[in-house]
């Protein structure tokens, strides 16, 4: 794991990708990329996790790159699903499912503070940013 400051110095100020101090290939995030076959984990377990799926909250994507694009089509049927997202995505639909409409972090805050968990994450936001 490399800290950020020494990333964002590495591009920013030397104008360089950053490699990795260990090995010496390039530091990449924990993401998965446009084109990059999916973790073997990821088809291991999305089949079980689907099925025990109670609830489907999609935030802020197109729904355009599979195979995760489709994931909220596989649970049940009578699984509720929301997009929090600037715009419809995907198959959801009025009709079937929740759309909350707008910028996803505001749209966070905004339920967080509806059913009453502000501190919660005012919390989880201060401890993620003060690493």
């Amino acid at each position: 794991m490399h800290e950020a400051q020494d990333v964002k110095a590495s591009m920013l100020e030397k104008g360089e990708a950053p490699l990795c101090n260990k090995c010496g290939s390039l530091v990449k995030p924990n993401i998965v990329f446009f084109g990059e076959v999916m973790p073997r984990l990821f088809s291991d377990m999305v089949h079980f996790d689907v099925a025990a799926t109670d609830l489907v909250l999609v935030l802020g994507t197109s729904l355009k790159v599979a195979p995760v694009a489709s994931v909220p089509d596989w649970v049940k049927s009578d699984v509720p699903r929301v997009l929090i997202n600037r715009e419809m995505a995907g198959t959801f639909s009025e009709d079937r499912d929740v759309f909350v409409e707008g910028d996803c972090d505001e749209s966070v805050k905004k339920i967080c503070k509806m059913v009453g968990w502000e501190e919660e994450l005012d919390q989880l936001y201060s401890d993620t940013h003060s690493k």
